[in-house]
């Protein structure tokens, strides 16, 4: 899953030259052969664009070699996702699978280039799904694009509370000094030491609850960076033990109604986004009507703009309460952040206004606007360029 750390990490990195490569990949088909040749045919996209900026060749073909090592790793290629980032600078390699299709493209300026995934942190770009059984759980990301399962320390099922009871009831039954049982803290578990009798529902219902706990804390914890809707898949009884033990934000009362076990990711990602995209569609939808009210109203219109000079200016300063972009569109030109100053023109790489220049200094202004809407806490919506008015690429509603 993509994070908000992990965008401020990405945007903290302002060396020059930096690479950021993205590429749509496939998980399975004749598609996965072509991927790594694709691939390399971007890395040499990535050192001719780093020679034109005047690096030796061999400095380019040595920059890109934490990527280039991928290009003949069949197992890598074969454990992909919808899409795959790249990121490349001096002392620096990062890489993340992505559950969309980015564009297939290089971009080498000054600092990382994030617009790609900028949509896996808008309003309506992310989501989770909790799927619960009594023998498992996982944790996916998703987003409209596609779904991918999260690598989170989940428990064992209840299987695994019941493994501990097994355990300590014959602990109890033993000599003293084997009665010490598996512990947290100072603690026995309690569902490990109480008497249920011979009742065997009873003791089924309480294995349950005490799994449906420790989920609970552990889901909680992993998700503490994520402020997204969260779409619980389960059966009627899971589902309802779970939300009498959980407190966690953004579950969504609306549930899938099924046994996880027995759908495959896909689809659970269809009925978990049938859940949430109302709720997306309605909050892009406000945004919208919210820009052209306020745009619209005399007594406001100084709260709004679409110039990227007043609005990169205002990102930075945290004054954008709602950003709305046009899908796929960008503007370059430089930001002086000493004097707030922002001037459109000119092209990264090299490309300068139309003359061959250093490109140093040229980034994308949508891209810096909504990294620093989102970092400082507002809300970004990607919108198609009929919502907003005509050769726009960006609109923002100030919050003063």
């Amino acid at each position: 899953m993509f994070t908000r750390d992990d965008l401020g990490r990405l945007l903290a990195v302002h060396t020059t030259p930096a690479v950021s490569l993205f590429m749509p990949t496939h998980t399975a088909g004749r598609e996965i052969r072509q991927d790594p040749i694709r691939f390399r045919n971007l890395l040499g996209q990535a050192v001719e664009r780093l020679t034109a900026l005047g690096m030796r060749r061999p400095d380019a073909e040595a920059m890109v070699t934490p990527a280039a090592k991928f290009l003949d790793e069949g197992e890598f290629w074969r454990h992909q996702d919808r899409g795959l980032a790249m990121f490349i600078a001096d002392g620096m390699f990062e890489m993340h699978r992505l559950p969309m299709e980015p564009p297939e493209e290089v971009v080498v300026a000054q600092g990382l280039s994030v617009r790609p995934l900028l949509p896996l942190l808008a309003a309506e770009g992310a989501f989770m799904v909790l799927a619960v059984s009594a023998s498992r759980a996982r944790l996916f990301s998703a987003s409209r694009w596609g779904i991918c399962e999260e690598e989170a320390k989940l428990p064992d099922g209840v299987q695994e509370v019941h493994a501990e009871t097994d355990y300590d009831e014959n602990s109890l039954n033993s000599a003293p000094p084997a009665r010490h049982g598996k512990r947290r803290g100072s603690a026995v578990s309690m569902v490990k030491t109480h008497n249920f009798g011979e009742d065997p529902e009873e003791l089924r219902k309480a294995h349950l609850i005490e799994y449906l706990r420790r989920l609970a804390v552990a889901v909680h914890e992993h998700l503490k960076v994520f402020n997204g809707p969260t779409v619980l898949v389960a059966e009627d009884e899971i589902r309802g033990h779970f939300r009498t033990v959980s407190n966690l934000n953004g579950l969504l009362d609306a549930a899938v109604d099924a046994n996880p076990d027995a759908l495959d990711a896909q689809e659970i990602h269809r009925r978990a986004y049938a859940l949430v995209e109302p709720l997306f569609t309605q909050a892009r939808d406000k945004a919208v009507d919210q820009f052209r009210a306020v745009a619209g109203d005399v007594r406001t219109t100084g709260r709004a703009a679409t110039r990227p000079e007043d609005i990169v200016p205002a990102a930075r300063q945290n004054r954008v309460a709602t950003l709305l972009l046009s899908e796929g569109m960008r503007v370059w030109g430089r930001y002086d952040e000493a004097n707030d100053r922002v001037s459109v023109g000119g092209e990264p790489g090299g490309q300068d206004g139309g003359h061959q220049g250093d490109g140093q200094g040229v980034i994308d202004l949508v891209e810096r606007a909504a990294a620093d809407t989102l970092l400082n806490g507002g809300e970004v919506h990607v919108v198609t360029a009929d919502a907003l008015p005509a050769d726009t690429a960006m609109a923002a509603i100030f919050r003063y």
